[in-house]
């Protein structure tokens, strides 16, 4: 049976074998498998209905699946200099973190680890009850590599966010129920040791939305680069490309439906709607494309011009100066004749929204935002009327992320060949119709010069994908992400939210309070 044919079934399962919700504190010290082990693994079905949880477990509104004011992973985009959300202020999940007022006790401070906790739980019982299902060795092993990388992914988002955590690899018992945080490098190796045993037993091709051989390689060369594990990365990712990944040949379509099959996404979460109770929120919107969440000026400016320059300045300042700024008529000359991903990235003037643009409606029509522009990836116009309920798939890994990523991991290893670091940023500008970077910045570039290249081109490429707050804080930019968009709202007037940066502290988010209280040996990180 297809794996996604068993999401609603699986829900089943998973009060069966996951009693504690997710909102629960994951050290509460009630037995999460006592119950129902004993009955429970006693055929394939089961078997499998219990690694569908595990996937279940990544549609949580923090995680892959949330409407615009949950935490999820395009939220924490508007925690980046990506985006924001300007004309709601308090009211989304994580406003306080963009903001640098957090504590302890945030919202999305406790939501998020619940929801990394509630999949690590579910993927734990999955590795430690497989064995007793009767079915094949080579199916057994499958499930458990499956339930291992979909568990380092959650240990990805936990070691980039609170860094050092309780490293949990077994269910939860009376007896383990409280323990330290481990540190995150050991975190990380423990991890990187499980996915190199793991892709073995994966299958190069499965169902759309199970992990492959590809997507644990992946992500395995993430959690290197995360960490400055340059040969551990590289590997890594020249594994991926063994596999025989394409570039889709149209970057808008991607994010639709429509191009939810395509050969360069390497892993989803996949989502059915509307209609079935199993659709997405997380591009759902009122009057204009993701109108909650809003992308910025100095986003957009990044999109090079079609012949590979960095775009003009836009006439906001001007405006402002003469007392004459309007949101609704902006310089329409300087949206036009841009890297061709700034139209399926963002929403700016002078685009339509269903037959609306121009003069007529500059934002489609929209008059709740006070921000110039709206976020466009993974909105479809065509269905408009169900994206509260939506089947569009939300992408964790795509083949472009391979390799930027490797491009990187190149240069910062040093040894590096510049033409074949060149050819994989080259392939993802051609792809797009941009010139090569030997045709624009040329050839003989230093270290700094390659890196600056890679960092541009991995944000335009991957911008509202999840990856961009972990970008600031791997290159430890927060503070000039910060400063660029309080300058934006300086410089422009623009409704922004006034950010503040508290300095090394705001690396390493704090452990929440619930699990402090609940767990005597795990210690508040230091400086909250």
């Amino acid at each position: 049976m297809k794996l996604h044919h068993l999401y609603i079934a699986s829900m089943l399962v998973t009060g069966a074998l996951f009693a504690t919700s997710c909102s629960d504190s994951f050290l509460d010290k009630n037995s999460l498998t006592e119950s129902s082990t004993a009955t429970f693994w006693q055929s394939e079905d089961d078997a499998t209905m219990a690694m569908v949880a595990c996937y279940d477990g990544l549609q949580s509104n923090q995680l892959y699946g949330g409407g615009p004011w949950d935490l999820g992973q395009l939220n924490l985009e508007c925690l980046s200099d990506n985006g924001g959300h300007f004309n709601w202020s308090g009211w989304m999940e994580g406003f306080d973190i963009a903001n640098g007022t957090h504590s302890a006790g945030s919202w999305a401070i406790g939501s998020y680890w619940d929801a990394l906790y509630e999949v690590v739980k579910r993927c734990n019982s999955v590795i430690a009850n497989i064995d007793r299902v009767p079915m094949s060795e080579a199916k057994i092993a499958q499930y458990k590599a499956e339930a291992v990388t979909i568990r380092a992914l959650m240990y990805i988002h936990l070691t980039m966010t609170y860094n050092d955590v309780p490293y949990l690899t077994e269910p939860l018992t009376i007896d383990n129920a409280e323990m330290p945080a481990t540190p995150r490098a050991d975190i990380v190796s423990s991890e990187i040791a499980n996915l190199k045993a793991a892709a073995p037993n994966l299958p190069t091709t499965a169902d759309r939305g199970r992990i492959t051989r590809g997507a644990c390689y992946a992500l395995l060369g993430r959690l290197a680069l995360y960490n400055k594990m340059w040969d551990e990365a590289i590997s890594a990712y020249q594994e991926v490309m063994k596999l025989g990944y394409t570039l889709a040949a149209d970057y808008g379509k991607l994010f639709t439906p429509a191009g939810e099959k395509e050969s360069e996404i390497i892993f989803a979460v996949r989502f059915e709607g509307p209609g079935l109770d199993e659709g997405t929120q997380f591009n759902a919107h009122w009057n204009t494309p993701l109108e909650a969440m809003n992308g910025t000026l100095n986003l957009a400016d990044d999109y090079y011009r079609l012949d590979g320059k960095p775009a003009t300045e836009h006439d906001y300042a001007a405006k402002k100066d003469n007392g004459s700024l309007n949101v609704d008529q902006p310089n329409f000359d300087y949206w036009v004749g841009r890297d061709p991903r700034l139209y399926a990235t963002l929403f700016v003037p002078g685009m339509y929204w269903n037959g609306r643009g121009g003069a007529e409606a500059p934002y489609g029509g929209a008059a709740a935002s006070l921000s110039t522009i709206y976020v466009m990836k993974y909105f479809d116009p065509t269905d408009t009327g169900n994206s509260w309920d939506n089947g569009q798939d939300f992408y964790v890994v795509r083949y472009p992320e391979v390799l930027i990523s490797l491009a990187e991991a190149l240069v910062e290893k040093g040894g590096y060949n510049e033409s074949t670091v060149l050819g994989l940023v080259n392939q993802l500008r051609q792809r797009v119709g941009m010139p090569k970077v030997e045709d624009v910045e040329g050839t003989g570039l230093s270290k700094d010069q390659l890196l600056k290249v890679i960092k541009h081109e991995r944000r335009v490429e991957l911008a509202f994908e999840g990856l961009r707050l972990y970008d600031e804080y791997r290159w430890h930019q927060l503070k000039e992400a910060i400063d660029a968009v309080n300058n934006e709202r300086i410089t422009y007037g623009l409704a922004y939210e006034t950010r503040v940066y508290n300095g090394e502290r705001d690396y390493k988010w704090p452990i929440p309070t619930d699990e402090i209280d609940s767990n005597p040996q795990l210690k508040q990180h230091e400086g909250w």
